[in-house]
């Protein structure tokens, strides 16, 4: 197919243009628009403020889901099924997910302290500490009621689990609640002795304060 002089020439310069185009955003492309920090330090190098704490928000956040899960899905699977009776296989599944998930939030979350003893002679000065949002608690408050809520959620779901293998409607009724009312005493435990925010939606409570909190 013959083309033109004409529409040669547009077609030339159209292709030109565009070898010239691109060679130029090349050059830009390369040209690093970061405005120059002193010492060599550019603004993605400084850490944000106040990040340790917020990590450390989310990561109790994570211990409290990672439990979550597993204690409902044996929650509804026992009450999925005829007369709340779980066949083995799928019951030996769930008591190990429960399990690990607990053992794993209990490794993740920090041992409660040690109280050293003291003589009536030498009172105890409490050393000063990190401020937590303003809140501080007890040593070993927090922490051990954590612990307290994880182990006792775990005694809940084994009870569950034998009670379901039994197939007694009544017993498993009763273990339903006390499971449920053990995941909440994790929930709980997490919210408050983690150093989260105070809530700020609009009409809700207020968050109960931990037996030795100063806020």
């Amino acid at each position: 197919m013959r083309m033109s002089r004409k529409t040669g020439l547009l077609v030339s310069s159209a292709v030109c243009g565009a070898l010239a185009l691109g060679a130029a955003g090349t050059a830009l492309a390369s040209i690093d628009d970061t405005p120059a920090r002193p010492g060599g330090v550019t603004a993605s190098d400084a850490p944000l403020p106040e990040a340790e704490s917020i990590a450390e928000q989310a990561r109790s956040l994570a211990l409290a889901s990672g439990v979550l899960k597993p204690v409902t899905d044996l929650i509804t699977s026992v009450l999925g099924v005829p007369g709340g009776k779980l066949w083995p296989g799928q019951a030996d599944r769930l008591a190990t997910a429960v399990r690990d998930a607990v053992d794993a939030a209990r490794q993740t979350s920090p041992a409660p302290p040690v109280v050293p003893l003291v003589t009536p002679a030498a009172p105890a000065v409490p050393p000063a500490s990190k401020p937590d949002n303003g809140r501080r608690a007890k040593p070993g408050g927090a922490a051990a009621l954590k612990e307290n809520a994880l182990a006792a959620l775990q005694t809940r779901a084994d009870a569950l689990l034998k009670a379901s293998a039994a197939g007694d409607p009544a017993a498993i009724t009763r273990a339903l609640r006390a499971t449920v009312a053990g995941l909440v005493n994790v929930l709980v435990s997490t919210t408050l002795g983690s150093g989260l925010p105070a809530p700020d939606l609009p009409g809700l409570p207020a968050l109960p304060q931990l037996r030795g909190e100063v806020r």
